[in-house]
């Protein structure tokens, strides 16, 4: 009951923190607008041509078809391990619900891209939440919730690793000048959300320590 209260909870801060952001960026609300020309501005005058190039292909950890294509090359994995089934349902619901949902905020915000400096590459997509941080969120958070249930003892490292690569996935989307900073935090919430709902899915499915599980053979 105290860990479904603290998910819930967890989910509900997520929600509020999200719907606040939103509403200061569709508003354009002072406040809002001032803190992501202040970064925006001081990214400015430290972009540096081989930073450009190294976050070039950092981002790509948060390319949609990249995400798409490790959360595939997962499933089949986990299919054919006949292990954790479970969390099949639970990665599908993750991501389908980040990609899903951010398509949908982005053509409800409507919010243009930055314009003070040129970026790296063109994006048609509107700017508001950020689909990379969403989708890091999402992809790299399930994963290392399916992988510390497999390896409990590593926790850490693995809980570290992954809160450095979205951090860097989102930092790389400022740093090329393709979203604002409450961009960033959105998705960063919007991607916790979702995480939180696949996490929800997988142990509504009743499989929720099946990594831990060893098969043993007759004799």
């Amino acid at each position: 009951m105290s860990r479904r209260f603290s998910l819930a909870s967890i989910g509900v801060l997520l929600f509020l923190l999200l719907a606040l952001i939103t509403a200061g960026v569709a508003a354009a609300d002072s406040f809002v607008l001032a803190s992501d020309l202040r970064f925006e501005n001081a990214l400015l005058g430290n972009r540096a041509p081989f930073l450009v190039y190294a976050f070039r292909a950092v981002t790509l950890l948060g390319d949609i078809v990249v995400v798409i294509g490790i959360a595939g090359i997962i499933g089949i994995f986990l299919y054919f391990s006949k292990l954790h089934r479970a969390y099949i349902a639970g990665l599908a619901a993750t991501l389908v619900s980040a990609i899903g949902i951010n398509f949908i905020m982005k053509e409800l915000v409507e919010r243009v891209r930055p314009e003070s400096f040129a970026p790296s590459a063109l994006e048609s997509a509107f700017s508001f939440p950020s689909g990379h941080a969403t989708f890091s969120v999402a992809l790299y958070g399930f994963v290392t919730y399916l992988l510390c249930k497999r390896y409990p003892e590593n926790a850490t490292v693995l809980i570290s690793t992954a809160i450095m690569i979205i951090l860097v996935v989102g930092f790389s989307r400022l740093y090329l000048g393709m979203h604002f900073l409450s961009d960033v935090l959105a998705g960063y919430l919007l991607g916790g959300l979702c995480l939180l709902f696949g996490i929800w899915m997988t142990k509504k499915f009743g499989n929720g320590n099946a990594p831990q599980t060893k098969i043993t053979r007759p004799n």
